[in-house]
């Protein structure tokens, strides 16, 4: 079936155009793209993922085999469950794309998913580095989604259908990037990190890729919405925070602002835990544990980093310091377990 057909099919229009590519998906498995649509009752134009595995590989930094191709094609299908059985339980307050239909053909692996086109929406505007509201209201998007999702006692198969464990750079999904770390504390102590992670008391749905660069703002008011939900799955909310706060500024930056934009997220957190009718005293409990978890997150995914690519920018004297201050509380949980 083409995408035209498809799109056709499921928005009910007379006539489906394809317009312009926005942009290729990672290693060549497809592109995003933009449709205009005539005859619909409600919609103008989509926006659709068309997801196709290429015959030939080419990894920007060479990291190409079966298990990273198995893993992208799992991440296909886990975002086309999270659209089908998640998105709609959403807070309010973290915006997301439409998904007005989805398909896949098992004997070809081609997957289409038809989107909501968010420039029509009124999200047009992209991360802007001088407007610190843009960077403010990923957060607040970030506590909203983290609050909606938030669970103190998962089965072992939550989320059904998404990663068990959210993040592209979790530790069980990147054992060839462990393997190619130096040897040292960061590498000896990578499973520990992991563990403290998936041992923590309370969980929620993490984005799992929420950089800067999959939020789209509105250009009046500074609202937002997230894309891309690949790595869709459970976690604690202070990874994506991580991340996010990793891809937004520079290392300056994070030095002079950390300590404000964590307070500004575990304020926000608490404020929307406790509006959707949580107790004051579990609001606390998360954001306690949270508080102690970001370092630990944070040397996470240095620890994915080093193995991957350990010249990027993203390895940073402020992102080894707080590496080598998680390395030091686990040190201390260690010994407190000992004793």
């Amino acid at each position: 079936m083409t995408p035209e057909v498809f799109i056709k099919r499921q928005c009910k229009a007379h006539m489906v155009k394809r317009e312009a590519v926005i942009q290729s998906l990672w290693s060549g498995y497809g592109e995003l793209v933009r449709y205009s649509l005539v005859g619909s009752a409600e919609l103008a134009a989509v926006v659709v993922k068309h997801c196709s595995a290429p015959l030939d590989v080419a990894h920007p930094r060479g990291w190409q085999s079966n298990h990273a191709h198995l893993r992208k094609v799992r991440s296909y299908e886990v975002e086309q469950n999270w659209y089908r059985h998640w998105a709609s339980r959403c807070h309010e307050l973290a915006r997301i794309a439409r998904c007005y239909g989805d398909f896949y053909d098992e004997h070809t692996g081609q997957r289409l998913t038809i989107l909501e086109d968010l420039d029509l929406a009124g999200y047009s505007s992209r991360y802007n580095t001088q407007n610190r509201d843009h960077l403010l209201a990923c957060i607040d998007w970030l506590a909203a989604f983290h609050a909606g999702f938030i669970h103190s006692t998962p089965s072992a198969d939550w989320p059904t259908g998404l990663w068990q464990k959210g993040t592209y750079w979790h530790l069980d999904t990147r054992q060839e990037e462990w393997s190619a770390m130096n040897d040292g504390d960061l590498k000896s102590s990578a499973a520990a990190l992991a563990i403290c992670l998936d041992q923590a008391c309370f969980k929620t749905i993490v984005h799992g890729d929420a950089k800067v660069a999959n939020f789209c703002f509105s250009p009046l008011d500074t609202q937002v919405a997230a894309v891309d939900f690949q790595y869709v799955g459970g976690g604690v909310g202070v990874q994506d925070l991580a991340y996010l706060l990793g891809s937004a500024l520079s290392e300056s930056e994070l030095a002079d602002n950390i300590d404000y934009l964590l307070e500004y997220y575990f304020s926000e957190l608490g404020r929307v835990l406790m509006a959707q009718g949580e107790s004051q005293s579990f609001a606390q409990d998360v954001i306690e544990e949270w508080q102690d978890l970001f370092s630990i997150a944070w040397a996470d995914f240095h620890r994915f980093i080093m193995g991957w690519s350990p010249t990027h920018p993203k390895n940073t004297p402020f992102s080894q310091r707080l590496t080598e201050q998680a390395l030091t509380q686990l040190g201390r949980l260690s010994s407190l377990r000992r004793s």
